[in-house]
């Protein structure tokens, strides 16, 4: 988790931070559990196209963190100073590089690298983008609690897909936990610094705990089990 007390800003959060650190504290909490879960189930009967399927999700939150972060420049970027453009863009190369880092590792077990939003992510795509509809500050507040949770599922992945020999996703994962430090500092650092006034916090704890009850669900061995289940039955209806 991220140690608030290092990250610079304003004092926007202030009035909601005790509420705000739960949100944060919970998200990480039940994605570190779903996380286990899966890799129990997985390293039960350890398929690689099970992994395979798990990623691709994890893929596409990469890509579209790139879109969304672009777009977020794009129609809010003059509301900031100049050095959070820069960050946020240093932010969304990164995560392209995670999309071209996990998309390989997909590929490498048997998988599709996703091109289009997975059904799986619907909900939580959907949420996020229409976080940004809102509020100019609420699609940053929902990928804050989006990039905690993942930060929830580094160490059970470590462990679950090192125990099955597969130390290129280790590898990755690595590296994303580096990253997923400095986004998650620059969220907080961004609401802390533009939050002003009631209705800013308020859409910020709309944004954060809708996504608080997203961002764990495709963590889950059920998720995968039925992703793939929808699939076998799309391609046995095509044959």
């Amino acid at each position: 988790m991220l140690d608030v007390n290092k990250v610079r800003g304003g004092d926007g959060l202030a009035p909601i931070s005790t509420q705000v650190d739960e949100i944060l504290e919970s998200v990480f909490e039940t994605t570190r559990k779903a996380t286990t879960a899966f890799f129990d189930a997985y390293n039960e009967n350890p398929n690689p196209k099970v992994l395979a399927t798990w990623l691709e999700t994890r893929a596409w939150r990469e890509i579209d963190y790139v879109f969304l972060l672009n777009e977020q420049i794009r129609r809010y970027g003059m509301r900031f100073k100049r050095n959070h453009i820069t960050l946020l863009a240093k932010q969304s190369f990164q995560e392209a590089e995670h999309y071209e880092d996990v998309g390989r590792a997909v590929e490498s077990l048997g998988g599709t690298v996703p091109t289009s939003v997975p059904d799986s992510s619907v909900p939580w795509s959907s949420w996020l983008w229409g976080c940004m509809d809102r509020h100019h500050l609420a699609g940053i507040a929902a990928w804050y609690v989006s990039e905690t949770s993942a930060s929830g599922s580094f160490e059970p992945t470590f462990i679950g897909a090192a125990r099955q020999g597969h130390t290129e996703v280790v590898k990755i994962y690595k590296q994303i936990e580096i990253d997923e430090k400095f986004h998650t500092g620059l969220g907080r650092q961004i609401l802390s610094t533009y939050a002003k006034t009631d209705e800013d916090r308020e859409e910020i704890l709309r944004a954060m705990i809708g996504m608080r009850d997203i961002a764990w669900k495709t963590f889950t061995p059920e998720v995968v089990a039925a992703t793939m289940r929808a699939r076998e039955g799309k391609t046995a209806a095509a044959v």
